[in-house]
This record gives structure tokens, sequence and C-alpha cells, in this order.
């Protein structure tokens, strides 16, 4: 956490430099001010992330804010980096994968829950299954480099299948979302989900 301090000595140019590159894992930018108010009004009410917070408290570590010297520098201005490379699976993607899951209700979990991802957020969702018990299928591109499937593999264990299909993301969602539509499982997207990025899951990375 900054003090107050060192929050007053990160000026406007510092914290747009932090918000896009290191603090805000998704940034919004609008085209005028229309867009902007309508989109602001659907940002997330601090309740849902700290609810959140809750949720991941036991199972994902606080992430600090280190100031790095170099691109202060560089900028001329405080740049602080939130090092979401500390947590178990080295990426805020555990957060929404984790909250998503935790939040689901047992007719939701009961056919197990799936995934589309090449890398970090399978790893989320794979960490996920085991931690809480649940069974999970990852469908991974078949162009995936082997290290990110054994590292897939190590945090699910016997809770996850890896499915390897398609060339690309695109063919490989495809591909778990017509799983999902015939076992009637819970798709966990990585992105799109309101549980996963834009009201809660990814939010708390700033609670921390």
């Amino acid at each position: 956490m900054l003090n107050e301090e060192d929050n007053g000595k990160i000026n406007q140019k510092a914290l747009l430099i932090t918000s896009r590159a290191f603090l805000v894992p998704g940034v919004l930018f609008f085209n005028n001010k229309t867009e902007m108010e309508t989109s602001v009004s659907a940002l997330p009410a601090f309740a849902g992330v700290r609810k959140a917070s809750e949720n991941i408290r036991n199972t994902v570590n606080h992430t600090p804010l280190i100031k790095n010297k170099n691109l202060s520098e560089t900028w001329q201005a405080g740049i602080w980096l939130k090092r979401e490379d500390l947590p178990v699976v080295r990426s805020y993607k555990i957060r929404g994968a984790y909250n998503k899951i935790c939040m689901l209700s047992g007719p939701e979990l009961k056919n197990g829950v799936v995934c589309a991802s090449a890398g970090n957020h399978a790893q989320g969702v794979a960490f996920s299954c085991h931690k809480l018990g649940i069974k999970g299928s990852i469908f991974m591109p078949s162009t995936t480099p082997r290290q990110k499937i054994r590292q897939v593999e190590t945090f699910g264990r016997e809770y996850v299948d890896i499915i390897l299909t398609g060339d690309s993301y695109v063919d490989c969602s495809n591909a778990a979302i017509a799983f999902c539509e015939t076992k009637n499982s819970t798709f966990i997207h990585p992105f799109d989900d309101p549980m996963v990025i834009r009201r809660t899951g990814y939010g708390c990375a700033g609670n921390s």
C-alpha cells in the first residue's frame, strides 16, 4: 500500500502509465464523454471487489507495489509496479478464475467447469479446481508449448482433463463451448464475465 507521502508523489503522468501498463489488467479507452460516462457507470461497486478479495484471501498472496527505478527515471515520474507475477500461478488470472468458480452454485458445478486458454487462465482454473475439489476440462490449442501444458497438469492434478484441439485460441474456444453445451458444464470465460474481470475478480488486485 502507498502511504500519503508516496501517493502524493505519483503525478498524473505516472498514474496514466501505471494504469495502462501495470496496475489494471483491463484498461478502458473512450472515444467521447458519453461513452466514458456509460462505461464508468458499469464499473464494479467496491462491495463486489471486497467480496472477491475475501473469496481469494487464503488462496492468492498479497502482491506489493514496488517502485521501479529505471522506469521512473525514464519517464521522470514515480512508476510503481504491481507484482502480479508473485501469486502461485505467476499471474493475476488466478483471481478471476478462483472468484468465479467459488461463487458457482451446486447445480452449476454438478457437471464440472470448462475453460479455453493457452496459458495463464488455464493454470488459474486448474489450480482452482484442485483447491476446491471440482472437476475441470481445460481446452488448449494443439500448438500450446509443452511447458505450459505441464504447468496446467501440475496445478490441476487429478481434477482436470486437458484437451488439445485446434490451431488457434478461437478454434479451441469454440470446441470448449460446444463441449459445455453437450455436457451441460459451466464455461469459465477468461475475461468476458462479471465475476471474472469486469466487476470483482481481477478488480480485487487493486484492493490488495
